[in-house]
């Protein structure tokens, strides 16, 4: 049985009319009297009475019309959602979450993909950006961020600068440095550095390490914590400092304070991306990267997809 049976046998139930149906469905009245009598045979019931003059259908006939009406109905409204999914307008967008880095551009995003494409789910993963990279090629997210100098650079990846600043020294506002205009990078020697990450995929505590070893002065020592929003908890209650971007207002929300760093030969830049994979990107993440171009808080040309 194929849908074209159900099709032509509902077009002779509605019109009741051989000729009729057939004039509607734009075929001959000897294919689809051949189409019906194939269904009845396949289903062994008699769905219609038929004479030279009429058409009726039988108690069977009806109960099929109905069923058979509610089969192509759905198979439309399949084919409809199918269609949406396809051009991007329905379906499940998976984003890793950065907390806080993101503030100053996926607020406005989000709500521009949501008034324009309401019927696509958003929903975010708590997980480091370098843990990011990974889920993204198993297909866990379907766009990440990422940051540091080689990450446009990430092969299958594409990518949208959304963010640049400086680091700089980043304090709880009980800490002694709070009250200064600038910090040297010397003067952390003393200080416990604390680093998103795990020690040996932290690209939070490479970039520390670098400033540092780029300056060619000794780090104190480093502590490693989980996750972003754990490390802002860490630094507002004192116990601890990071080098975090200037950019970054951290004042209101966690009582923390960012300052100027102070060297003569290390590379500050910092650079957060926005990143998914190139081949097979589908409309949906298309769509959401336009609306992030288009809400980041820095200009920007973005690396070919």
């Amino acid at each position: 049985m194929e849908l074209r049976h159900l099709r032509y046998f509902v077009a002779v139930a509605d019109a009741l009319n051989f000729r009729r149906a057939a004039e509607r469905l734009n075929v001959t009245r000897p294919a689809l009297s051949k189409q019906v009598k194939d269904l009845e045979e396949e289903t062994g019931l008699r769905l219609l009475e038929r004479d030279t003059v009429s058409v009726s259908l039988t108690d069977a006939g009806s109960v099929f019309l109905a069923e058979a009406r509610a089969i192509l109905a759905d198979v439309e409204r399949a084919v409809d959602l199918a269609r949406e999914a396809q051009d991007g307008r329905r379906g499940e967008l998976r984003i890793g979450s950065v907390g806080q880095m993101a503030s100053s551009f996926l607020p406005g995003a989000l709500k521009a993909f949501g008034a324009e494409f309401p019927r696509v789910d958003v929903s975010f993963v708590e997980m480091t950006p370098i843990e990011q990279l990974s889920a993204l090629e198993t297909g866990e997210i379907h766009l990440g961020f990422a940051y540091g100098r080689d990450a446009e650079q990430v092969p299958g990846l594409s990518s949208l600068p959304l963010v640049r600043s400086n680091f700089g020294v980043s304090v709880s506002q009980l800490h002694p440095f709070a009250e200064r205009k600038r910090i040297s990078l010397d003067e952390l020697g003393k200080q416990t550095l604390l680093c998103v990450g795990a020690e040996a995929a932290s690209n939070h505590r490479r970039d520390i390490l670098r400033i540092f070893d780029e300056e060619g002065i000794s780090a104190g020592s480093m502590r490693q914590i989980s996750g972003f929003d754990a490390l802002l908890n860490m630094i507002a209650a004192d116990q601890g400092v990071s080098l975090l971007p200037e950019v970054l207002d951290l004042r209101n929300s966690h009582a923390i304070v960012t300052l100027p760093l102070t060297v003569e030969h290390a590379n500050l830049d910092f650079t957060l991306w926005a990143v998914w994979r190139t081949e097979r990107t589908s409309l949906l993440v298309r769509n959401f990267v336009r609306l992030l171009e288009q809400n980041r808080p820095m200009v920007a040309k973005k690396r070919a997809s």
